[in-house]
């Protein structure tokens, strides 16, 4: 829960500070249901002039993930931006005949031929989307011209966890086959998706930037390392790949740092450019940059002190060991924001580690009552009350 109001935190301040709306709107823009056979496809796009620009979202996510990103990129490149809800997830149906991803990435080339776009094509990749691209730019090397995969996964870490990783996905797939159904899919086929991008490698002549998040989302330092291991191993197959930590990012780097993937994307996109069109180009980009650099000032000095930084505070000076330093800032947090009930939850668990049981239940008991439907905050006071 933590992780994902965080999430949402900096997706608001990040583009509530630039003055952008949370969709394009207007007549460019379309939503539309494409049929691939026995099932449809959803597809957001925002028709511009240029070399379309295809969006993969990550395992657990739809094509929305990538709204709020949209907006700032169109301003800039002008270029059609794509984005979809794979098999099952979103708006998109399935066909749970023929599921996994071959039979995903043959349904959107159909998708994509009857929209026209199966000419020119960048790819932009989350996570397990880059299975996805690599997949594409290995069915289609001379058409993909570029891709930015951002902290994607790669078939060389999952070499040595894949046999764990799907036990443990059988077991979990089960709990979500009717309420996430392109979900419980994925679970199911990791091994065989696993297999197939190990068979389908990234074509060496598309040029790639690819990102790794300076705080991977891995509790195992083990983890960590051989994910940090494996894109090394990637960009150095070839001399036309980039490599870039995002310092200071997490899993989802475009939402903690979207000007430096945007900035990435642009530059990918103006080599598929004449001179003249690239002049417009960067007058775009250096407007956007400095909009964006007095966005991030003005986030940083509406975030100072917020809910959400003392809240991080603490856990990073639990982390570190200084339980006290970190009870104060939680307690500070609860004086700051009293209805926050993730706030109590978080001072509670803090007082619950440093052995201050009772005080520990009188948090929880505040945070339930601000947030009934706490599952967790309920879960632990039947514990310590037993």
């Amino acid at each position: 829960m933590r992780r994902y109001l965080l999430f949402i935190a900096i997706l608001v301040l990040k583009y509530t500070a630039f003055g952008q709306t949370s969709l394009v709107k207007g007549p460019d823009v379309i939503d539309t249901l494409v049929s691939v056979g026995n099932y449809k496809l959803h597809f957001h796009i925002v028709k511009g002039h240029g070399t379309p620009v295809l969006f993969e979202a990550g395992g657990g996510d739809d094509g929305s993930v990538w709204r709020e990103f949209l907006p700032p990129l169109f301003d800039v490149t002008g270029t059609t931006l794509i984005t979809y809800d794979r098999p099952g997830f979103g708006k998109s149906t399935l066909d749970t005949n023929k599921h996994g991803l071959l039979n995903g990435i043959i349904g959107l080339e159909t998708a994509l031929h009857k929209l026209g776009y199966d000419k020119d094509i960048i790819l932009v990749a989350h996570s397990q989307g880059a299975f996805s691209a690599t997949v594409y730019a290995w069915r289609h090397p001379d058409r993909v011209k570029a891709a930015v995969l951002i902290d994607g996964s790669t078939s060389c870490w999952f070499d040595s966890r894949l046999v764990a990783l799907q036990r443990q996905n059988d077991i979990d797939k089960i709990k979500i086959k009717t309420t996430r159904p392109g979900l419980y899919y994925q679970f199911g086929d990791l091994s065989d998706n696993v297999k197939l991008v190990r068979e389908s490698p990234f074509p060496t002549n598309i040029p790639v930037v690819d990102f790794v998040s300076g705080s991977p989302p891995f509790d195992n330092a083990g983890d960590t390392e051989d994910w940090r291991h494996c894109h090394e191993v990637f960009a150095r197959a070839a001399n036309n790949r980039t490599a870039i930590t995002a310092y200071g990012c997490g899993h989802y780097i475009f939402i903690d740092n979207p000007s430096l993937v945007i900035n990435s994307i642009v530059k990918v996109y103006a080599e598929t450019l004449d001179a003249k069109s690239k002049n417009v180009l960067l007058a775009n980009s250096l407007d956007y940059n400095i909009n964006a650099a007095n966005g991030e000032k003005k986030a940083e000095a509406l975030n100072l002190h917020s809910e959400t930084q003392l809240n991080n505070w603490g856990y990073s000076l639990l982390k570190q060991g200084k339980i006290t330093e970190a009870l104060a800032v939680f307690k500070l947090n609860t004086l700051l924001n009293t209805d926050s009930w993730n706030a109590f939850d978080s001072y509670g668990e803090a007082l619950l580690k440093n052995g201050e049981k009772l005080e520990a239940i009188k948090m929880y008991e505040k945070s339930v009552e601000l947030n009934p439907n706490s599952e967790n905050g309920r879960k632990i006071l039947q514990q310590l009350k037993k």
